[in-house]
């Protein structure tokens, strides 16, 4: 009877010990899987603030939906989900920029690849590191006239 009662009272204090310690699987300084350094990320829409930028005059009518990352070997993997929900075929270019552990380029500019995105669906963006020094990316679109 005593060792029942020892084995319920050290299963309730692990299971409190695990309530007890921080949500999720995340490493410091990365939010879904993607490196967000000291930045305060709680949700999609902050990862996605904090990694994609447009450039250009013509604003494309899509949006990033997500974006999740992991690292193959050396290698980082990204994949970006681009929503359009309009009708109208949307046609965007995009690249990505790496960056190294400093901030600094890790990488040459990549050249901008040709997206055509039609009325109300969704596209997922998919690449890899170009090398075991990048260490963090910005995904860069804009539209195509």
């Amino acid at each position: 009877m005593k060792a029942v009662t020892l084995v319920i009272a050290l299963l309730a204090i692990a299971l409190a010990a695990g309530c007890g310690t921080k949500k999720g699987f995340e490493k410091p300084g990365f939010a879904f899987g993607c490196p967000v350094g000291e930045s305060k990320i709680s949700s999609m829409e902050d990862l996605v603030k904090a990694k994609v930028a447009k450039e250009g005059s013509k604003s494309p009518d899509v949006e990033i939906e997500e974006i999740r990352c992991t690292t193959t070997g050396d290698l980082m993997k990204i994949d970006v989900v681009v929503h359009n929900d309009e009708s109208d075929v949307e046609r965007l270019q995009y690249k990505f920029r790496w960056m190294d552990a400093e901030g600094m380029r890790a990488a040459d500019e990549e050249s901008w690849k040709p997206l055509l995105l039609y009325g109300n669906s969704r596209q997922t963006v998919t690449t890899i590191a170009p090398n075991a020094k990048a260490r963090d990316f910005k995904f860069i679109f804009m539209g195509q006239e």
